[in-house]
């Protein structure tokens, strides 16, 4: 049964390989490529970009890649009832991307050469794999469902929904959840579920397909527009490109140069190269009705860090020692700040608090908090009343050891040169493994 079935698959796929031909040989963009430039877009009669933040389908009415090399454009994955999320390799000789066979079946992860070939299964997902990307070890990172996983091992671990979107040139995963109905805030990690954090701890505005440029800047869709950061201590900027209505992840050919959708007047989305030093903007893209978006550069790249995981799997706690919890970057009176309590959540999602202890002269404290569970900070006065408290939730690695400046300081704040008091006392933190401890 089983030799039967691979022959059948085999079969299945010649077919549509050849159907890709002929697709290809029919299709005509309104642009070739630009010499030299090879990319690859999602075509989709209807994009809903935050459709994820409610569990639904990004592209309701399916969607197709497809590869545009000079005047030659064919399909990535033929046969194929759907297939988007393209991710180049970074010798650009093969691509990821989420894909399904049958509009019944979950997205999987899948992977292809350009040059020909069947595409390769990554994933055998009970739910919907998407948004996969290259890790410079050759692993792979994509969203399950709304969790996020690194070859099969979950690395998320705080509730919401969560969506990967581009792989850092230190080495981290960007991605983006979302901060309230509606608003998407960026965030990274470290392929091991460690060091989670803002991309900026100001709750700015709806951020969301985010790309970082060679540059080191980001540049994602805000609303109806495109913004920039570029550093840690910099504003969101506005870009201002003609009329708006753009939305990313946009495509970086050259410094300057991108490849960005545009929303059209009558509501589709078309593909054109940006050019930022005279504001400049050429239609490449697209064929009839449908929206042209994600666009991906073909092209080698220099891959990211590689970044070296310290985590003890067998121990079940990590250390965060914080070193000032009176100091924050949004208004709040720290001089009353006595007490910090831990919570996680209980089996009905509930807070259930861990523990509590008393924060030094100098804001500093010591905890060791459960591995991945969600945890969530809760600063007091000396009457037991709430000064600050996450609204959110983060969580922390086996063995992991973090160190926080100060409360919601922001990526920007530098610590001060001291040994904070609390080490000075001791240096084993307050056990908070245990609801009720």
């Amino acid at each position: 049964m089983r030799a039967r079935n691979v022959w059948r698959n085999l079969v299945f796929f010649i077919a549509i390989g050849l159907a890709g031909g002929t697709f290809a040989a029919g299709y005509h963009a309104i642009g070739s490529a630009p010499k030299g430039l090879a990319y690859i877009f999602t075509q989709t009669p209807r994009y809903e970009p935050k459709a994820w933040l409610e569990g639904r389908d990004r592209f309701p009415e399916g969607a197709s890649l497809l590869l545009v090399q000079g005047d030659v454009v064919r399909l990535v994955a033929p046969g194929f009832h759907d297939s988007a999320d393209a991710t180049a390799s970074y010798d650009g000789a093969r691509v990821l991307f989420s894909g399904r066979l049958t509009g019944a079946a979950p997205w999987q992860v899948w992977e292809v050469a350009l040059d020909g070939g069947m595409p390769r299964q990554i994933t055998h997902c009970d739910a919907d794999c998407i948004r996969p990307l290259y890790l410079p070890t050759g692993e792979v990172v994509y969203t399950k469902a709304s969790s996020i996983e690194v070859a099969g091992k979950r690395i998320t671990f705080a509730p919401g929904r969560y969506l990967t979107g581009a792989v850092l040139y230190d080495g981290r995963i960007l991605f983006e959840t979302e901060r309230r109905p509606g608003f998407r805030e960026l965030y990274t990690v470290y392929p091991d579920g460690t060091g989670v954090e803002a991309l900026r701890c100001d709750h700015g505005p709806d951020r969301g397909d985010a790309r970082q440029l060679v540059s080191g800047e980001y540049v994602f869709s805000s609303g109806r527009h495109l913004a920039r950061i570029t550093s840690a201590s910099s504003e969101q900027i506005e870009i201002e490109e003609p009329d708006g209505n753009a939305i990313g992840p946009v495509a970086e050919i050259a410094p300057g140069e991108w490849l960005v959708s545009r929303r059209g007047k009558l509501g589709g989305f078309r593909l054109y190269r940006w050019s930022a030093e005279n504001r400049l903007l050429s239609l490449l893209e697209v064929a009839g009705e449908a929206s042209a978006v994600q666009p991906v550069v073909v092209a080698p790249r220099t891959p990211p860090r590689e970044f070296p995981s310290a985590l003890v799997p067998t121990r079940a706690a990590g250390n965060l020692l914080c070193l000032n919890a009176r100091i924050s970057r949004t208004p709040m009176d720290g001089t009353v700040v006595q007490e910090v309590r831990v919570y996680t959540q209980d089996v009905s999602g509930k807070p259930a608090l861990l523990g509590r202890t008393p924060v030094e002269s100098d804001g500093s404290f010591y905890v060791q908090v459960p591995a991945d569970r969600p945890l969530q900070i809760e600063l007091t006065d000396a009457a037991g009343k709430t000064v600050r408290r996450e609204p959110g939730w983060f969580w922390m690695r086996p063995s992991e050891q973090r160190v926080c400046v100060g409360c919601h300081t922001g990526p920007e704040r530098a610590p001060e040169n001291k040994v904070p008091e609390i080490l000075l006392k001791s240096i084993v933190p307050v056990k908070m493994t245990e609801v009720g401890r």
